[in-house]
């Protein structure tokens, strides 16, 4: 009994498509694993600048400068001995301080009610 020519190609072209689509599906397997672990390289290089970044944030946090700095903006300190200047409130205009009282205020005082209703009709 032998098994005719057609049916042994068949067969055989079977095996070969098994193995093509085998071989098909590994190759795109091994390129996704690929794309993930660049992927993953790249995650690994931004978080390690992040790093790197918050690092040297806490490291300069720890700093004198960082405390006097912090305790001169938020609680409003100074020196001993030294003069701030204010012009934010009222553009030029300045108030001086020194060591934590007023010593020069060129700000203007408020006008009455009368002398505006003279400016706006004079």
């Amino acid at each position: 009994m032998s098994v005719p020519a057609h049916i042994k190609y068949l067969i055989l072209s079977i095996l070969i498509l098994i193995a093509t689509a085998n071989f098909i599906r590994t190759t795109l397997n091994v390129m996704q694993s690929s794309k993930r672990l660049e992927d993953m390289k790249s995650e690994i290089s931004t978080l390690e600048e992040k790093k790197v970044t918050l690092e040297s944030m806490i490291a300069y946090k720890r700093t004198n400068e960082f405390v006097e700095e912090r305790a001169r903006n938020a609680l409003n300190l100074i020196k001993p001995g030294e003069k701030v200047y204010i012009s934010e409130l009222i553009p030029a205009n300045s108030v001086v301080i020194e060591n934590g009282k007023v010593v020069e205020d060129s700000m203007p005082k408020e006008k009455t009610n009368a002398q505006l209703w003279v400016e706006l009709f004079l």
